[in-house]
């Protein structure tokens, strides 16, 4: 006999994923090795509903908007995660989303107000809360009780109908929903829950519970119970029963049978269209990001062999060997390029949960935004979306917070009452440029100029040019705001969001101009793994400089080396660029002979590094720097080389960005 939930020998029939889910064995475990299909594909279950939940999260801001079509998509989904749920027997999220359902079905057709698309996002909410208890504490014991009663107040509200009737089927003639927290330091769960559940029986009728009274038992922190019975009798037993943190009692509101039944014939004709659709055969698979992430570590130590071989055909000129080399080349080169491309997505992957973001900070602030994406089919490696995903969201809640004014504050200036942020990635050259901009205020640089004297960062008499005036903002708990709020202003965050940027090989710059607004502008490499890089000599040492910010390289003569106001100067085609000795920077001896001066480019500004001479230009793997050497400033990591040599890897955007004022 063979294991029903072994992956290589599975006796099952399913189709795409949880959707339309058949099993031969609806049991709990496998009679061959006890398998357990709640653990076997519960990582794969809370995937794709968080998938599904971003999705509902879009699709409610589209049909705030007015785009009714997106209750369909909504609809879709919740019918799909209540499917998932009542399969992998998580009963408090399938009851959920099937009294979600009940009330999206009044939703088709009609407007929809704010208020409403307000606590439908609560209702999201709760269903990420869910899976996050899932994925922790196996169990989805989340109160939602009080979403319901909102749901419920506004639908009669904006109907002319009673309230939203939110209670299971099977419980239709309860008139009672008990709401019970069980103390934190309640001992013994499961008993207590068990006593309060006897304590019930005895001065009303118990219809149902929320989990089963089975999982009460085993012990959870609150349960839900359906009641026939008088509300003050039960407030008065369970007043009287020690260990409860808290208690509610709710009547439940009936509607007439004609709109129930409207409700439950348009959650069934949704049902039917599902049963309906044709099963399409997949043509992807799901890989885990560590998986890849192990494949391009093998990578990277085939393309320091393919270096080391290169290395060796070139020196004993070897025609066989050589021959079958340029071969291995290309394939490994291929193979590299192959999985590069399976680790890029698209920013859309993590852009998407911004407008939520955004629409829910602005309400907050009592303003008005209106917020639009672009290219979000860009593609970035998964480390650098990553990592790039908080700084991006700190950058637009200040644009919200600092940057976007009241509808007020913006009518006595003359503008719109509503502000733009726009939020685009677009690729240019060889990396892609993420900006963030805003119609608001834009940088008061009299301003930030004023506390940088005041916080002793510089002396009242030091001349800034406007660039470096807008760079103060990111010197660690620098702010201007003289009252910090918890949405943003404690003077953290924009020194996090710069050293993240430069961490991952990129550039940042500010555009901004008061009363007009400003632009953010980030500039990424697309992958931080394997990079082309220019291996350059400096006092007997070689570096590796990344090839994305090199621009061009230029032999210094005497004819083209200038000392202005003391600081040296490369003239390159007429035009002064600044110089930098990186044998001085280093701390290395300035050798003689003829320099090369590798430009480079930074936030729109070239810069010359001067160093001894070019080794070579090739591919490298990238090694991060661990432990303390971390925070040494001017390397982004090393490289080894195929001869073993281990070579620091410079970043030019620490390096050029370390002035210090004052």
């Amino acid at each position: 006999m063979r294991c029903i939930w072994d992956a290589k020998g599975c006796d099952r029939s399913r189709s795409c994923r949880f959707r339309e889910t058949t099993f031969r064995d609806r049991g709990r475990d496998c009679e061959v090795c006890g398998g357990d299909r709640l653990t076997d594909y519960k990582a794969e279950f809370l995937q794709e509903a968080r998938e599904l939940v971003e999705l509902m999260n879009q699709s409610f801001l589209r049909l705030e908007k007015g785009d009714k079509s997106a209750i369909d998509e909504i609809f879709r989904a919740v019918h799909t995660i209540k499917g998932m749920a009542g399969f992998m027997e998580f009963k408090i999220l399938e009851n959920f989303c099937h009294r979600l359902e009940s009330a999206l079905g009044q939703l088709r057709g009609r407007d929809v107000s704010e208020e409403i698309v307000d606590v439908l996002l609560l209702s999201v909410d709760a269903i990420s809360e869910m899976l996050n208890k899932i994925e922790v504490e196996n169990n989805d014991n989340v109160d939602y009780g009080q979403i319901l009663e909102k749901l419920s107040c506004i639908f009669e509200e904006e109907n002319d109908v009673k309230k939203l009737d939110l209670v299971p089927k099977d419980f239709q003639d309860a008139n009672l929903r008990i709401t019970i927290k069980l103390a934190e330091d309640c001992q013994m769960k499961g008993v207590r829950g068990l006593l309060i559940l006897e304590t019930l029986k005895g001065v009303c009728e118990v219809k149902a519970t929320e989990p089963e009274e089975a999982k009460i038992e085993e012990g959870c922190d609150f349960f839900v119970v359906y009641a026939k019975g008088n509300a003050n009798a039960i407030d008065n037993a369970l007043s009287a029963v020690s260990e409860i943190e808290k208690f509610s009692i709710n009547e439940i509101a009936k509607q007439s049978s004609s709109f129930e039944s409207k409700v439950e014939k348009k959650v069934e004709d949704e049902e039917a269209k599902f049963e309906k659709r044709e099963i399409k055969k997949s043509e992807s698979i799901r890989v885990d990001v560590q998986v890849l992430d192990t494949i391009m570590n093998l990578i990277g130590e085939l393309v320091i062999i393919r270096g080391r071989l290169l290395q060796l055909a070139s020196k004993y000129s070897v025609p066989e060997l050589s021959e079958a080399i340029n071969i291995m080349d290309k394939s490994v080169t291929r193979l590299q390029d192959e999985v590069m491309k399976l680790r890029m997505v698209k920013v859309e992957k993590v852009f998407n949960k911004f407008p939520r973001m955004v629409r829910d900070l602005a309400r907050k602030l009592g303003k008005k935004v209106e917020f639009t994406m672009e290219g979000l089919d860009t593609e970035l490696d998964r480390s650098v979306l990553d990592e790039i995903s908080d700084p991006i969201m700190h950058l637009l809640r200040n644009a919200v917070d600092h940057g976007i004014e009241t509808p007020e504050e913006r009518i006595a200036v003359g503008k719109s009452e509503t502000g733009k942020i726009r939020l685009s990635a677009k690729r240019e050259k060889s990396n892609v440029v993420i900006e963030i901009e805003d119609d608001g205020r834009g940088l008061d640089l009299d301003r930030i100029r004023k506390k940088a004297i005041e916080k002793g960062i510089i002396a009242e008499n030091t001349n800034l040019s406007d660039e470096e005036i807008k760079a103060l903002i990111f010197l660690p708990g620098f702010s201007t705001k003289e009252t910090p709020t918890e949405i943003s202003g404690r003077g953290v965050g924009m020194d996090v969001v710069k050293t993240t940027v430069e961490k991952l090989g990129g550039s940042l710059r500010i555009i901004s101009e008061k009363g007009k607004g400003m632009k953010i502008r980030i500039n990424l490499p697309p992958t931080v793994a394997i990079i082309k890089s220019l291996l350059v000599s400096v006092s007997g040492q070689t570096y590796a400089i990344p090839l994305s910010n090199v621009v061009e390289a230029v032999y210094v003569e005497e004819s083209n080396w200038r000392k202005i106001h003391g600081n040296p100067f490369l003239i390159v085609r007429g035009k002064p660029i600044f110089a930098f000795m990186l044998s001085e920077i280093f701390g290395c001896n300035t050798g003689n002979g003829r320099k090369v001066g590798i430009i480079v480019e930074r936030e729109n500004e070239k810069y010359a590094l001067i160093v001894d001479s070019i080794v070579d230009q090739q591919e490298i793997v990238v090694k991060p720097l661990t432990g303390f050497l971390s925070k040494v400033r001017g390397f982004s990591g090393v490289t080894i080389l195929g001869d073993g040599t281990v070579v620091p890897i410079v970043d030019v955007s620490s390096l050029l960005g370390g002035e210090k004022f004052g």
